[in-house]
């Protein structure tokens, strides 16, 4: 509903529009404030102080009535009786809003009467196209009409009745109007109707979701993507100064809100997918264009990064992690662009991030650095399926982000050493990790981690939350990933096992400090966990009716321990110890010197080899497969994603349990 004190906020204070049908009463009231005398004219005769009055003016104000000093024209609201009149007629208008009755028939009659207002607007634009003045007024009424439907967002629970009375015709054919003032009106109308704030219902939401995409206003939604000119007014506001306001163009924002409604169809699980396949025809996501366009819009040069560049690669990565149907697309589709010609989604990526490699993005512009974290995402989230390995292998994306590792920024460093990780963390990765090795990348991993801070070991909680530095964890991930994927006696996993013998084992030293050091860090989580086990555990009831309560209580406490325990370092050292057991089972017979070095270095620490083997036993009890409980299909009820997944989780077990044969 419409508060008075909105009048005189600035547009944009609030992130929601509300109901407001008296834009033009306010504007008549703002307009009466423009016209109020501005002060004292100088010319007239003297004060006794020596200044001057302005006789007819003075004389004038006697003849009106006087106020109260609270009152007063200068010490109290400073209105005019008009305007204390409109101000009233304002108050009055809230007072009836607050007593109408918000249910199945008013979403009726709003739209009975939007419908009416449209088709009265459309016959006017038939009649009168080429005199657009005989329409204006029409269309100032259907924009006002259209921002009724925001006080839908208070009342979500009509949703399934505006869906049920059509009501989402009508944003379809708004979207499609001429008028693209009207089109971003309705987008961002729709917008805040889907908006996680509204704090709808989740059944209410996916009733209109769906009911959304079942009326094809994505379809619409992306088409404007392409019919709005974001570039309108983008120079003027560009060669503003920064301490001058800007306005932002009405096109600009509309493809900022379609993005926003987008993202707002990807953060719930149940449309996630259906945001890119249609469920009657099958027709996959690229034939919306939606994909397409995302690609091309970051691929424009800008010179500061735009807001709306920024968000688009923002939503890409959004939408790449939540859909694999997205990203099976976005690998194996090929995109044409005017100017570099037909484009993979892996190859857009890495041309973007190319030019990067000797440099972060400035800290002074936010929106280039979002931009480049964004893309580093989406390449982070692509390189996790077989298919996007494929892409990073074909279109040389090692070789770029081992130069990132080299030379480029620490944004970048930190950012790339992910990607390889994640690129490498399976057993089909077998090419990647020798396309590591001959590009000369053992190189540049050995160096990060013995340039890796001893803090980072000590405190794992708090380099873990540092996204600017390169992490531990991921080198260590990318040496256990190349034991498991280098060609077993190949000159790669020689020159790897012959890093950890150079310069007097002085990468093993490295490796078991970090082994120590981790160990104590666990060793003082572990207590405080086991005080708050012993308390939580003196609570169990006596009564055979709460001990169900209890129990399912602290197995919930469990699972957020061990959460917590591999937060603050376990998994850290089951990375550690998988690289130990690795090299233990590669010099088995003791040719190399490693495993007689590790146990008299372990000894040093008070471990043994058999602490190894119990870290890795614990690791491979955790992540054996259960059988899914999801009734998606597939074998047992899984995805076929989720049947990889099983099937990966597998493999590592096995793997585990061969290691510790050797330990």
């Amino acid at each position: 509903m419409t508060d008075v004190k909105s009048i005189f906020n600035k547009p944009g204070d609030s992130k929601k529009r509300r109901l407001d049908d008296l834009s033009n009463l306010v504007k008549r009231y703002k307009s009466g404030l423009d016209d109020e005398p501005s002060g004292l004219e100088t010319s007239g005769v003297n004060d006794d102080n020596g200044d001057k009055q302005d006789v007819d003016f003075i004389d004038s104000r006697l003849d009106e009535p006087l106020e109260d000093d609270e009152g007063g024209r200068f010490f109290g609201s400073g209105l005019t009786e008009e305007q204390h009149e409109y101000l009233d007629y304002v108050d009055m208008h809230e007072n009836q809003a607050e007593d109408e009755k918000y249910d199945a028939a008013w979403v009726r009659r709003q739209i009975t009467k939007l419908n009416r207002i449209m088709q009265r607007n459309s016959q006017l634009r038939a009649k009168f196209y080429d005199k657009p003045q005989k329409f204006l007024e029409s269309e100032e009424e259907l924009d006002t009409a259209v921002k009724t439907l925001s006080v839908l967002t208070e009342h979500s629970a009509l949703y399934p009745s505006f869906v049920e009375q059509d009501g989402l015709k009508i944003f379809g054919d708004l979207f499609a109007h001429e008028n693209s003032d009207i089109v971003v009106d309705a987008v961002q109308v729709f917008e805040e109707l889907t908006d996680e704030d509204t704090k709808a219902d989740d059944t209410d939401m996916n009733v209109l979701l769906h009911g959304a995409i079942d009326a094809g206003l994505l379809d619409a939604l992306i088409t404007n993507l392409s019919r709005l000119d974001e570039s309108k007014g983008a120079n003027e506001n560009d060669q503003k100064q920064p301490d001058e306001v800007q306005i932002e163009d009405p096109e600009r924002s509309g493809v900022f809100q379609i993005l926003n409604v987008i993202e707002n169809f990807s953060s719930y699980q149940e449309t996630a997918d259906v945001l890119f396949i249609d469920g009657t025809s099958k027709r996959r996501v690229g034939d919306t264009g939606l994909l397409p366009w995302l690609l091309q819009r970051i691929l424009v040069k800008e010179k500061p990064v735009s807001q709306n560049m920024q968000y688009a690669a923002e939503v890409l990565s959004i939408i790449l992690q939540k859909s694999r149907i997205a990203r099976m697309h976005f690998c194996q589709h090929e995109y044409a662009n005017k100017d570099l010609g037909e484009l993979s989604g892996v190859d857009v990526l890495l041309r973007i991030l190319a030019g990067y490699r000797r440099f972060d993005p400035p800290a002074e512009e936010p929106e280039e650095m979002e931009m480049f974290e964004n893309v580093f995402d989406s390449l982070a989230i692509i390189v996790q399926d077989p298919t996007g390995k494929d892409k990073l292998l074909e279109y040389e994306g090692i070789d770029l982000l081992i130069l990132v590792l080299k030379n480029g920024g620490r944004r970048g460093k930190a950012r790339a050493i992910k990607v390889v990780d994640y690129a490498l963390s399976s057993g089909l990765s077998s090419q990647l990790a020798t396309d590591l090795v001959n590009n000369d990348g053992l190189a540049v991993i050995f160096k990060l981690f013995m340039s890796s801070r001893f803090a980072d070991a000590k405190n794992h909680r708090s380099a873990a939350r540092e996204n600017n530095t390169v992490s531990i964890d991921a080198v260590l991930g990318i040496v256990a990933s190349l034991f498991r994927n280098l060609p077993d006696s190949s000159s790669q996993k020689v020159k790897l096992l012959a890093r950890f013998v150079e310069k007097d084992f002085e990468k093993l030293d490295r490796l078991l400090l970090f082994r120590d050091l981790t160990v104590k860090r666990i060793d003082r989580v572990d207590i405080i966990i086991g005080a708050e086990r012993a308390t939580f555990t003196a609570t169990k009831p006596k009564q055979k009716e709460a001990v169900e309560d209890w129990e399912a209580e602290l197995e919930a406490r469990e699972a957020e321990w061990y959460i917590r325990r591999l937060e603050d370092g376990l998994f850290r050292l089951q990375l550690i110890d998988t690289v130990i057991a690795w090299l233990v089972a590669e010099d088995d017979e003791g040719d190399l010197g490693i495993k007689n070095y590790i146990v008299n270095k372990l000894v040093e620490t008070k471990a043994t080899l058999d602490h190894v083997k119990n870290t890795l036993e614990a690791y491979r009890e955790g992540i054996l497969p259960k059988t899914p409980s999801t009734d998606n299909g597939g074998v047992d009820g899984a995805t076929e994603e989720e049947q990889e997944q099983k099937q990966e989780a597998t493999d590592l077990a096995e793997m585990l349990a061969v290691l510790c044969e050797f330990l």
